[in-house]
């Protein structure tokens, strides 16, 4: 006579035979866990990402990327570049090997002297934070505009936008690529196209400059007389202008907010975040200064530009230097700590938008 247990096994064994199962070996908060469908219950006290919080050397991933570089060309690679998985992600068929959470992609991508990388264009948002930029003419072309990029420029190649890569420059030229494609892929929106198939040549004509750009939509003011086609019609957001704010912001501040002083990046069409799917923001951490305990809702990754800072978990820090990268997941405790006698500049990006978009955004600031 089968015992309770076994007919409860046999059952839910039968369930998934037909491709179904049912909320106690899945949701259930104290029982889900106990039959190895799940490692732990989807119904929790609090979130539980599948992500965790890691760090990424910037010189180790640098050397790893110059190997690639001399082993692969621009013509055979397309975008030569790095990526960066999350450990926890890696069990994950696919998403594991493209994602640094569930929603984001991250990698630094070289382009040599003399090299180019042709233009296409697909579904994701992507943007670049350019890392190492040479003397001279280094510069991506989006939607016809050339964009000549410095250290700290963070440059936009919204959904469907055409962008190819130039480096005329007198060296190499290396940037932080973000991209929502996990999240467009998981949701089975992806598409791809190449330049070439389309017109029969792999680079755009250049129609306009960046600085044409920045004075159309760069100024608090758009024009009456066009209308660019994407979401975000302002493709370079120039580092000089941002450190800038930054810089004034602290002089004329007798005390450093809760969370340094923080700059959102934003689309001048609406003054909402740069893409519908990720939030890009630059802030200034005081020398000898930390922030107070921050717990959100999101995936968001960490980049000093300037300076060196901590990002303090419960559990773990991460020291990070220039160019490091850092990602906290969902609701983990974290404050950004400044040991040094200079100011910290700190890039940063996240899927706050999405999490806004469905109602799942919170934010708590502890003391």
């Amino acid at each position: 006579m089968q015992s309770e247990t076994d007919k409860r096994k046999k059952l839910f064994q039968e369930l998934l035979d037909n491709n179904l199962t049912t909320f106690l070996i899945t949701f259930h908060p104290k029982y889900a866990q106990n039959f190895g469908l799940v490692d732990k219950p989807v119904f929790t006290d609090v979130p539980t990402p599948i992500t965790e919080p890691f760090k990424w050397d910037y010189n180790s991933m640098r050397k790893l990327l110059y190997k690639l570089g001399d082993i692969l060309s621009t013509d055979e690679a397309e975008r030569r570049q790095v990526q960066l998985v999350n450990p926890s992600l890696k069990k994950f068929p696919y998403l594991g090997a493209i994602a640094i959470s569930p929603t984001i992609f991250a990698a630094i991508q070289l382009v040599k002297k003399g090299e180019v990388a042709p233009s296409h264009h697909h579904s994701p948002n992507a943007f670049r934070f350019i890392l190492e930029a040479p003397e001279g003419r280094a510069y991506t072309v989006v939607n016809g505009k050339r964009l000549i990029m410095h250290r700290g420029d963070l440059v936009l190649t919204p959904s469907y936008a055409w962008h190819d890569h130039r480096n005329e420059g007198n060296g190499d030229v290396i940037w932080l690529d973000g991209l929502d494609a996990p999240l467009v892929w998981y949701l089975g929106a992806i598409f791809f196209e190449d330049y070439f198939k389309k017109y029969n040549k792999s680079l755009q004509d250049i129609t306009e400059t960046e600085k044409e750009n920045l004075l159309k939509y760069g100024d608090g003011m758009l024009p009456d007389f066009e209308k660019e086609d994407s979401y975000d019609p302002l493709y370079i957001y120039p580092y000089g202008r941002a450190r800038e704010t930054l810089i004034r912001i602290k002089e004329n501040s007798n005390k450093m907010p809760e969370e340094g002083y923080v700059m959102r990046y934003v689309n001048p069409n609406n003054g909402k975040d740069i893409f519908q799917t990720m939030a890009a923001k630059i802030r200034l951490i005081s020398a000898r200064n930390k922030t107070k305990k921050i717990q959100k809702t999101e995936h968001i990754i960490f980049m000093p530009v300037e300076g060196e800072c901590t990002v303090k978990l419960d559990d773990v820090e991460y020291k990070l230097k220039e160019n490091d990268i850092a990602i906290v997941p969902p609701w983990r405790s974290y404050e950004i700590v400044n040991n040094s006698n200079k100011d910290c500049i700190l890039f940063s990006y996240s899927d706050e938008p999405i999490f806004k978009a469905f109602g799942l955004f919170r934010s708590q600031i502890n003391q």
